[in-house]
């Protein structure tokens, strides 16, 4: 298709036509068996096949976030959810890179505009993110702020980023006490550690970076209170409901869609070995799946009432509700993974069975801090 011939904010050229809701999941779903084809490529590669990076590119599935104005889809938190969901249910790992790398074009989008063109004048904007950089704060200098001596771990899509979205402690003025921020690192200005060995989620290739020494100039800098909407933004925000949500609330709930999709694919995997003769037939696949729909259905029951709710990024009960309710998802979707695993019979511990990794990246995911029910189970008062 053509570009539009209209021009966006900063004289960038718009896309063909975006992408709806219903249109976005539909890709998805569509490439998903493709992907599936790369996930033990991934596996052993530790990182994902340009070929896979190509298909969600081509899909547009980085975007999702990324405000029409500035070529993206313009669509909201359930579209990213379930476009990951689907994503996941033919490879973990694709999914994990597309809830991360698609969320952060939604931060982006609320930098100063001179940092929205360099990210978004790319034909696709894949932005890896480092949540808070080990190291000493950045102190202010003439022309920005100074990073220097810092490291990160955990830097999901770090090979196929041009940007990097990392927290820092920095002063928010000449004089004042550090704050958190987040700030645009160029990736080819951050050196890569080889220690992405771990148990599941490989393809992800979530290796550590150091920063040696960076000047980091003002416009890709951005306190980290202004992606929570109860504050102003110093530099506006995109007037759409996804800008209407807090980061601390919605900012993990894609992560789920990462083991909505594998809990589908284990059960997808048991349902096959059933047919096959090689499953023991112990499981209730329905009582299972519908503990998966009842998950996603709290998780876009919880994003409406974020979406409508009469307090900007909702009120602490509907923040602390969403938060809940993403660790519960995960934990239910880890339950439904591991539940298949133990019933598949001895065959499953080979490398080359499908339901192994699917297990091994779940339960990697669910790993994550986002999905700890200690943490996040309980309601304010």
């Amino acid at each position: 298709m053509s570009p539009d011939p209209q021009r966006a904010e900063g004289g960038l050229r718009l896309p063909a036509p975006a992408l709806s809701h219903d249109e976005a999941v539909a890709a998805a779903r569509a490439i998903a068996p493709r992907l599936a084809a790369y996930a033990a490529e991934a596996d052993r590669l530790r990182t994902l096949p340009a070929e896979a990076v190509r298909l969600l590119d081509e899909a547009r599935l980085f975007d999702v976030l990324t405000p029409r104005v500035w070529g993206g889809g313009g669509l909201g938190f359930a579209t990213a959810l379930l476009t990951t969901e689907e994503l996941s249910r033919g490879c973990a790992s694709v999914g994990w890179l597309r809830a991360v790398m698609g969320g952060n074009t939604w931060a982006v989008a609320q930098f100063p505009v001179e940092a929205r063109q360099e990210v978004f004048s790319a034909a696709s904007s894949r932005v890896a993110l480092q949540l808070k950089l080990a190291g000493p704060p950045a102190p202010r200098v003439p022309g920005g702020y100074l990073l220097r001596g810092m490291w990160g771990r955990f830097c999901s899509g770090i090979d196929h980023a041009e940007w990097i979205v990392a927290g820092v402690s920095a002063p928010p003025a000449p004089g004042a006490g550090p704050e958190p921020h987040v700030v645009l690192l160029p990736q080819e200005r951050t050196v890569g550690i080889d220690d992405w060995h771990t148990s599941g989620l490989r393809g992800t290739g979530s290796r550590s970076f150091t920063v040696p020494e960076l000047l980091v100039p003002e416009h890709r800098v951005l306190p980290l209170s202004a992606l929570d909407p109860v504050n102003p933004s110093p530099h506006g925000r995109p007037r759409t409901v996804p800008y209407r949500m807090a980061f601390a609330a919605v900012g993990t709930v894609a992560l789920a869609g990462v083991l909505l999709g594998a809990a589908r694919a284990a059960l997808d995997g048991y349902a096959g070995s059933l047919g096959s003769g090689g499953g023991t037939g112990r499981l209730d696949v329905s009582a299972l799946t519908a503990t998966v729909d009842t998950a996603r259905a709290l998780l876009l029951a919880d994003l409406e009432t974020l979406a409508v709710s009469s307090a900007p990024g909702g009120t602490p009960e509907e923040r602390a509700r969403m938060r809940r309710d993403i660790a519960y998802a995960g934990t239910r979707c880890r339950e439904v993974v591991n539940a298949v695993y133990e019933a598949s019979g001895s065959a499953v511990i080979y490398d080359d069975a499908p339901v192994q990794r699917i297990w091994r990246d779940a339960n990697a995911a669910a790993q994550h801090p986002a999905f700890d029910l200690r943490r996040w189970g309980a309601t304010p008062s």
